[in-house]
């Protein structure tokens, strides 16, 4: 099916999306809308050609995406772009990390952060070693140097504070990272970092890098510099856009003479910090029309080659989570290239090689950020290359496996491909003994199971008793900002039939026909079962989320939500009934909705709901329903109050485990495995990496 993930999209859905960005900005705005009309114009013509913006492209063809480019004097030898992302790898972890996108084939592979007080000439054999992993390939390799200023952790770095242009604590709502008011750096702090900055480029160099990038966003320092709310001097280095520029140029004009005149050099920054008028000033954050003069001014000084324009100072916006739509900032890019002759790079949920090729051929960037995508399928830029696009694994921006750890300082993975950061494995190797496997249930575990016991070599068979795979994802899909669930199923799906998984729809498995087929392992991933709490007073107005979501009960007008669940899901169903003119409540009994997820999600859900006039209430439970009246309390203090006028309750819980079956055939079967919400609810990348284990080990 030609590119079925776009499909999937429902555009009642984007299109709530698009009025938000109509409020935001109208560069984001102009932008959602030319995506808009893609997946409109996708959506009703099933064709083997794309065309958009005048151009006819057969998808087998990148002509544009795989074509070499310079950034100054090296040659990329393609389009795709690494960027500079936190991993917590080290050793060999981090060498095969690395290794295997190159070996992929991506283009260009930024390293992640490089602190330039934390590099020492001592550290050049490790970092030649990662240069010379990606050097196994074409692909280019550039150093990341970045200062986190005011977003240091001074606390986990033994004591004292951190510094920042100014005494600005960072803007985090859902963040606790012991983040201190920083110190507002003097003179002979700007120049001891401009110094350090340098020294580390000259060190990047010579351990064997292509060339250096100078991070100059995400509320990093350099970005903290650059921008009006968290620049606040009123010296040479605060004020007006020269004045903040400052330090940014003097580290350019330093980082230039150490690596010398023919070495790459590039910024990424911030081209709409998309930050509003603040309390502690009467400046707002740098829009697009600002950070069009400075990177004008940034190639004037000619010590540059390329640009790499983001969005979002912090929070959701640098690191777009799934309820942004696709491509949600190639306007950045395009804005930026109109004023500027060197190389700019776009990024922003670009998960997939068809949307990079539309992308470069409307000239909308010169290069495409597609780090998440290539997180999640290392091999995607060769499947593309190939003409296999349906194999590509696309990144469906959860968020859970690649950004959340980083928060916790926990090494990277990925919900959707439990390799990630565990590329040392090798590939799933073939068996010497070949297995008759019966895998029972066709969720995501039970999908990831059968497709990995097929890599193995055995013979499977894969069990569900609905009449399609994945229904739980399909469900969850339907929530505002969710559509991309429906990718598990997508890629799943193809990969049973690519991999000779014989599959049996609308099939309830027993513990007999299991004996009767005899087979030499099971492994059993029938999921979890909705669970409602007994809760004093409850009737048949109390409801869960997935019957919601489905629609197959009245909900009335004056819904409350009790959160059990603590992940994103209560806020995503509070924002779907809002959509369909309900009047929602959140309890939570943690301190905000979502506790569990990771945050740049829940600032995206928190924004979509609260745009929607749901209320959230934290630290509250709930204790007596009394017709339509609820009895609350706070989890802290135990004081009562009454939420009057409820019409329907529902609770948002984690299952229970759906596990009979599994202890049916414990002692009976010879290897028997269970997976998945079977074993414990928890969330898809828990699900996924049980089964990955297991049927590996077969």
């Amino acid at each position: 099916m030609l590119l079925g993930f776009y499909i999937i999209y429902r555009l009642d859905e984007v299109s709530n999306i698009l009025d938000l960005a109509e409020n935001a900005s109208k560069y984001l705005y102009d932008e959602l809308r030319g995506w808009y009309n893609l997946l409109n114009w996708l959506c009703y013509h099933d064709l083997g050609i794309l065309q958009y913006g005048g151009v006819s492209m057969v998808t087998e063809e990148f002509k544009h995406l795989f074509s070499p480019i310079k950034i100054g004097t090296v040659t990329i030898p393609n389009r795709i772009v690494m960027t500079g992302a936190f991993n917590r790898l080290s050793g060999e972890r981090l060498l095969h990390y690395y290794a295997a996108r190159a070996r992929g084939g991506a283009g260009l592979i930024m390293s992640s952060p490089h602190h330039p007080f934390m590099t020492t000439d001592e550290m050049i054999p490790g970092l030649k070693a990662v240069a010379d992993a990606v050097h196994q390939y074409p692909t280019k390799i550039f150093a990341q140097l970045f200062h986190h200023g005011a977003r240091a952790w001074a606390r986990m770095m033994g004591g004292g504070t951190s510094m920042a242009p100014s005494p600005v604590k960072v803007r985090a709502p859902f963040m606790n990272g012991g983040h201190s008011l920083p110190r507002q750096m003097d003179k002979d702090d700007i120049d001891r970092t401009i110094k350090a900055y340098g020294a580390t480029a000259l060190r990047m160099k010579n351990a064997g890098y292509d060339g250096i990038e100078i991070m100059a966003a995400w509320g990093m320092l350099q970005g903290e510099f650059l921008s009006p709310v968290t620049n606040i001097r009123n010296d040479e280095y605060g004020g007006s856009i020269e004045n903040r520029m400052r330090f940014l140029l003097e580290c350019i004009d330093v980082i230039r003479e150490n690596i010398g005149p023919d070495f790459p050099l590039g910024i990424r920054f911030n081209g709409d910090e998309l930050i509003g008028r603040v309390w502690w000033t009467k400046e707002h954050g740098n829009t697009l029309d600002e950070t069009r003069e400075i990177a004008s001014r940034l190639e004037a000084t000619g010590k540059l080659d390329y640009l790499l324009a983001c969005g979002g100072a912090l929070g959701a916006g640098h690191m777009p989570p799934m309820h942004f739509p696709l491509g949600a900032f190639v306007y950045i890019a395009a804005a930026i290239k109109e004023v500027v002759e060197i190389p700019v790079v776009a990024v922003g949920r670009i998960n997939d090689p068809v949307m990079a090729e539309t992308i470069l051929v409307n000239n909308q960037a010169d290069m495409v950020g597609m780090t998440r995508a290539v997180m999640c399928d290392p091999e995607m830029p060769n499947k593309a290359k190939e003409g296999r696009l349906e194999e590509i694994r696309r990144c469906i921006a959860c968020n859970e496996g690649c950004i959340g750890p980083n928060f916790l300082a926990m090494p990277i993975s990925c919900s959707l491909n439990y390799e990630t950061g565990r590329e040392q494995m090798g590939p799933v190797p073939l068996s010497e003994n070949k297995k008759k496997v019966m895998v029972i249930g066709g969720g995501a575990a039970g999908l990831e199971a059968a497709r990995v016991a097929a890599l193995r070599g055995h013979q499977v068979d894969l069990y569900e008793k609905e009449d399609t795979l994945a229904k739980e994802l399909d469900i969850a899909a339907k929530a505002p900002g969710r559509q991309d669930f429906a990718e598990v199923k997508r890629y799943y799906t193809y990969q049973m039939d690519l991999l000779n998984v014989s599959v049996h729809l609308g099939v309830t498995v027993t513990p007999e026909m299991v004996l009767e087929h005899k087979p030499d392992a099971v492994i059993v991933a029938t999921g979890g079962v909705p669970f409602i709490p007994e809760i004093t007073g409850a009737d048949s107005d109390i409801v869960e989320t997935r019957q919601v979501l489905l629609e197959s009960i009245e909900v009335g007008q004056n819904v409350l939500i009790v959160d059990c669940q603590n992940h994103v899901y209560a806020l995503d169903v509070a924002d779907f009934l809002a959509d369909r003119g309900r009047k929602v409540e959140i309890i939570t009994e943690t301190a905000y909705a979502g506790s569990e997820a990771d945050i740049l999600s829940v600032e995206m859900a928190y924004f979509s709901a609260l745009s929607k006039g749901v209320v959230i209430t934290p630290l509250s439970g709930i204790k007596e329903i009394k017709g339509k009246n609820i009895i609350a309390y706070n989890v802290i203090t135990g004081v009562e109050k009454q939420i009057e006028g409820i019409d329907t309750v529902v609770v948002c819980t984690d299952e229970r485990a759906n596990d009979n079956l599994y202890y049916s055939l414990k002692g009976q079967v010879k290897e028997l495995y269970l997976v998945g919400q079977a074993l414990s609810p928890r969330r898809l990348l828990d699900s996924i990496a049980d089964a990955y284990v297991v049927a590996r080990a077969l």
